[in-house]
């Protein structure tokens, strides 16, 4: 059996090529075919490239795949020509079966459509162009372009940098990143300077620096680096005048500009939204240089630097706050509590897991009040795909003070919860030592790896439930410690979880934009599975009611979901376990509502399976309707009102039982 294929492992010419061989695959007569085109457009509009590019790809793999019914090339030619990616992927993928595509298919493309918005890099070197930005003109056209039409939309932010050879005459200007400007009239007079390629759009220019930022202004921000026409580069400079710019860089790069000019906080305000530049005020990777002397490590350097600091910080005449007395952590306090109805022992880390609607978040939220039932406190965080460590562990970030801004360090959950349980481990007396829990809810919506950082190993308990392996946490780290707890940041050189704290998680690997989670992480949690069945007898009496039907009736809920989800992991559909509806998929107290229920039933139940679940069989799910309605969401919905769950095909249909409302009176 082939493994399922990670496409983590591909870069992005290799995505693009696995795409096209994958319906090189398909003959013409599989529905799945058509989805051809809407793939095709995702990637021009992600890279640029014209969908007749990909066609001809996919007529270079067809040649090797002669059960699709086309001919293709007559010999292999082409597919050498388009580089060792559609080579590397044609001899690692050529055997799987199209199925196993589909779902990496399906997977790559879903990225693309949900990747966060890019911000558009220029680089301009007509004379015309650079002196009216320079001049103050607010309202430029930008010309001589041919790339990223479809990235030009309205309001989109542009990255301006000046370019040109400053040894030709007519370049009076100094190179170089010089402001930010926006979209507002996307491309048009296509066929400019006499080739249908070129065309012209128009920015408006929200502000310009007092000096250009060459590349070398970025080399301490590590985020900024290869940023087309703005960072260092780390590989070769594309040629075209326009380009994207990830959110990273993006941030990056405003950041650099903000630490040279702190008066242009307020207009960058006013230019970009307010989490774009939460992300800019907060934590970004700076590379600090450091004069080290020939046989000294780079440790030493710094320690020496900061004596001479602290040497020179002695006369102020400020009052140090007294500092709490340091008291040793106690690591092992002893903390264990069992689940009141069970009697087994709570594990320290879990991740409850199970498809849609089984009730992980209620099982989680009912247990969380037994641990906590005798003292205790907990903190419920939900993950998600911007999330990252300095949510989490924490940082040092802008806060208002009397005077004006202060950065400070600020603790996130994790942090939080460690020193209360720390803080209430230090009792003297073992019976006042409580539970403290941290609640995850989607913890793989995140890419915990990058979330957790060094926190990562403390995961790994010993069989006294704390930290079998500590860790050296930052300067920051040990500096709010000292703080909190009392003694100096060199005390807590090194740290490890107590066992009064407890890490519960909720995870469902079947959502959409999901990160992947390694081994070595996956083995630090136990995983506990909630069957798609689970507690199902507490929805037994509830029901669809479809009275606009020609002849009012009723289905038992559960029974529709059972032959929904019988149906979806049939041999013919095979979808995952993970993707079926567990019983709460829907909340009972909507249930309970028959008006409400049929009216979120479409909008939960129906755009689920539409959009996520049966994605790729919406044709043979939805067999019920008519064969241009399939392919329409609100056209499903129109017919669902009319006709009730005669929408879906006759698997399902004759599965569930229907009870008519002139029967029941």
């Amino acid at each position: 059996m082939e493994q399922k294929i990670n496409i983590d492992n591909l870069d992005d010419l290799q995505k693009q090529a696995l795409v096209c061989m994958y319906y090189a695959m398909l003959p013409k007569t599989d529905a799945r075919y058509k989805q051809r085109m809407h793939d095709w457009e995702v990637l021009e509009k992600r890279f640029g490239t014209k969908k007749t590019t990909y066609k001809h790809a996919k007529d270079a793999f067809d040649f090797y795949f002669p059960n699709n019914g086309r001919k293709g090339w007559s010999d292999d030619r082409d597919l050498k020509r388009r580089g060792h990616a559609y080579q590397e992927v044609f001899e690692l993928y050529k055997d799987y079966s199209a199925d196993q595509l589909e779902k990496a298919v399906a997977e790559i493309i879903h990225g693309y459509e949900n990747e966060e918005p890019t911000f558009v890099s220029m680089k301009c070197g007509f004379p015309d162009t650079v002196h009216n930005i320079l001049n103050g003109n607010k309202d430029i056209t930008v010309d001589g372009v041919y790339t990223l039409k479809e990235e030009l939309n309205i309001g989109k932010h542009v990255f301006v940098t000046l370019g040109g050879d400053t040894g030709k005459s007519e370049v009076d200007w100094v190179p170089g990143f010089i402001g930010v400007a926006h979209v507002i009239r996307e491309p048009y007079d296509f066929g400019y300077n006499g080739k249908e390629k070129y065309f012209k759009f128009d920015i408006e220019v929200d502000c310009v620096f007092e000096k250009p930022f060459k590349r070398e202004d970025f080399l301490s921000y590590r985020e900024a680096y290869d940023a087309p026409y703005i960072g260092p580069e780390l590989s070769r400079d594309p040629s075209q005048a326009l380009s994207t710019l990830d959110k990273i860089k993006a941030v990056a790069v405003i950041r650099a500009v903000l630490d040279k000019f702190p008066e242009m906080l307020e207009k960058f305000k006013e230019i970009f939204d307010r989490e774009f530049m939460d992300r800019v005020l907060g934590a970004v990777t700076v590379m600090i240089p450091t004069s080290v002397k020939f046989g000294e490590s780079k440790e030493d350097a710094v320690n020496s630097i900061q004596e001479e600091m602290s040497i020179e910080n002695e006369g102020s005449e400020e009052k140090e706050m007294e500092s709490k007395p340091y008291i040793e952590p106690d690591y092992y306090t002893g903390c264990s509590r069992k689940n009141k109805d069970t009697g087994t022992v709570y594990a320290h880390n879990r991740i409850v897991f199970g498809a849609p609607g089984t009730g992980k978040s209620f099982k989680l939220n009912d247990e969380q009040k037994d641990l906590i039932s005798e003292g205790g406190e907990y903190e419920r965080v939900t993950f998600h795909p911007d999330y990252s460590y300095a949510n989490f562990v924490g940082t040092y970030k802008p806060v208002p003070t009397k005077n004006g801004i202060s950065y400070e360090y600020v603790p996130g959950p994790f942090m939080r919860t460690y020193v209360k349980a720390i803080e209430n481990g230090q009792s003297d007396n073992k019976e006042d030592v409580k539970p403290f829990l941290l609640l995850i809810e989607e913890i793989n919506r995140a890419n915990v790896a990058a979330v957790f950082g060094e926190v990562f190993q403390l995961l790994d308990r010993d069989d006294r439930n704390a930290s079998q392996y500590p860790v050296k946490p930052s300067e920051d780290i040990k500096a709010y410690l000292a703080k909190e707890l009392g003694g100096k940041p060199e005390q807590y050189d090194e740290i490890k979880i107590p066992d009064n704290m407890y890490i519960w998680s909720t995870m469902n690997s079947a959502d959409q934009g999901v990160f992947p989670m390694d081994t070595a992480f996956k083995r630090r949690w136990n995983f506990e599975y909630i069957g798609i069945n689970n507690k199902d007898e507490k929805i037994n009496d509830t029901y669809l009611v479809c009275d606009k039907a020609q002849i009012p009736y009723r289905v038992a809920w559960n029974e529709l979901r059972k032959a929904i989800n019988s149906t979806l992991a049939s041999r013919d559909y095979k979808i995952n376990e993970d993707k079926l509806m567990g019983p709460f998929f829907v909340s009972k107290s909507i249930l309970e509502n028959k008006d409400e229920f049929r009216e979120t039933f479409k909008s939960k139940v129906i755009m689920y399976l539409f959009e996520d679940a049966a994605k790729q069989r919406r044709h043979m799910l939805f067999d019920g309707c008519d064969e241009d309605t399939r392919n329409q969401y609100s056209a499903i919905c129109e017919e669902f009102d009319k006709r009730g769950i005669d929408i879906f095909c006759k698997e399902i249909r004759d599965k569930v039982k229907k009870e008519y409302l002139n029967e029941l009176e």
